[in-house]
């Protein structure tokens, strides 16, 4: 191994680090019993990658039924494990396996093994040991719909979303925010102000930053337009309540209602010294318009909300270049490498090397899980303790600063700048 690589990975393995972005359970006891390590490991992005490599849907099925023997299940899916496991997803669940249940690499002669040692972590106590003993992680930020209904504060923060008021898409989604507001809605009015009721009833609950998923269903282009110009659309959705189908039906709102409502939020998030988390770039999952979420896009807003911090999630992958130019020459956009350590390893190392050379190292924050289980956390992690130690290694050799200037920025990257970016004094310790 490379000495000046070998020092950095020492020291960086050994940070206590911030998390930026996780959708676990809010608690333990709230992690799936009814299940094995097959059904949990392919809950979330490696399945992805196996339908990629060819797995039927209905096959997948099968082989997250934890019903059947995971042996039958194993000969189901290996073909397409083997030709992923070179992935970034695919790294992570090796690592995982081998440090957390001491199994050298997920295979067939592996696979039984495994699940043996596995069902023992659903005891109580894995969180505990995934999260801060191996991982080292001090706080996450969590993004999981059911925070409000409390969260264990010894692992995470909570986050907060408005998508609904932006882009509800059924009658359940407005019925649902009438219900947690006991509140008709009869107006755009309403709405507005059940918006704001809502956001302020979530920071008293402990919610310190709000994110945004909108690039999966839409573009990131958000237009000012006129407030009588949304309600307009808006009303188009409340005349039709009377009707005997208004249960039944789906919602289309309209582009400029959805645009006004995005400018509302972004005015409430800077009276509220609020950082804004934006999912950017690559959407999880097996089909959609990536030129939704180049955050480029967002041109306008980072110009209109100037005091309103974003946080580009995921280095806007594969717009990561972009997002350098962004972060660059904007005061209020900042690079988050959530997720991103997994879509591409190597994309991670370039995009950070390229990232010193053109973005302050303050506005970089290098580490978020991203993982709805927990196991998967711990190898993510890895991943880029190792990917960050890489591309400072790289800027050593290449005589841009010395070793332990690199040691000062790995702490930089993994704790002190998201820390600050989210503004999180008062609310760790």
């Amino acid at each position: 191994m490379d000495k000046i690589f070998e020092e950095i990975f020492n020291y960086v393995k050994d940070l206590e680090i911030i998390d930026t972005h996780e959708h676990l359970p809010t608690f333990e006891n709230k992690r799936e019993k009814d299940t094995d390590v097959l059904k949990e490991y392919l809950t979330h992005y490696f399945n992805r990658d196996l339908i990629s490599a060819g797995l039927k849907f209905d096959d997948y099925q099968k082989v997250i039924n934890n019903k059947v023997s995971i042996k039958k299940r194993w000969d189901l899916v290996e073909p397409y494990w083997e030709a992923a496991r070179n992935t970034g997803y695919g790294r992570a669940l090796d690592i995982s396996a081998k440090a957390l249940y001491g199994v050298e690499e997920i295979n067939r002669s592996t696979i039984e093994c495994l699940n043996e040692v596995f069902m023992d972590s659903l005891k109580p106590g894995h969180f505990k040991k995934v999260l801060y003993e191996k991982s080292k992680i001090k706080i996450s930020l969590l993004d999981n719909k059911d925070w409000k209904f409390g969260y264990d504060k010894n692992f995470f923060r909570s986050v907060y979303r408005l998508d609904n008021f932006i882009c509800p898409i059924s009658v359940d989604d407005i019925e649902q925010i009438e219900k947690e507001s006991a509140t008709k809605i009869c107006s755009l009015e309403d709405w507005l102000e059940i918006c704001q009721m809502m956001l302020d009833q979530a920071l008293n609950l402990g919610a310190v930053v709000l994110k945004s998923i909108l690039a999966y269903q839409r573009t990131l282009k958000f237009e000012r337009v006129s407030k009588n110009e949304a309600e307009n659309e808006f009303n188009e959705i409340l005349k039709v309540r009377h009707s005997l189908k208004w249960a039944n039906q789906g919602i289309m709102v309209g582009k400029k209602f959805q645009d006004y409502m995005m400018h509302f939020i972004l005015r409430l998030a800077n009276k509220r010294n609020l950082t804004f988390q934006v999912h950017t770039g690559l959407q999880e999952g097996n089909g959609n318009i990536i030129y939704n979420s180049d955050p480029s896009l967002m041109s306008n807003l980072f110009l209109e909300y100037p005091n309103v911090d974003f946080d580009i999630f995921h280095i806007g992958y594969p717009y990561q270049q972009i997002l350098s130019i962004l972060a660059k020459i904007f005061p209020n956009v900042f690079i988050d490498m959530c997720w991103a350590h997994i879509i591409s390893p190597t994309a991670s190392i370039n995009a950070l090397i390229e990232y010193i050379d053109s973005v302050p190292i303050n506005k970089i924050s290098a580490f978020g899980g991203d993982y709805r289980f927990v196991d998967g956390v711990y190898g993510h992690q890895y991943l880029a303790r190792f990917n960050v130690s890489k591309s400072l290694a790289r800027k050593v050799k290449d005589g841009v600063f010395d070793i332990e200037k690199a040691k000062e920025i790995s702490r930089m990257l993994f704790y002190d700048n998201p820390f600050r970016i989210f503004k999180l004094i008062d609310k760790i310790y």
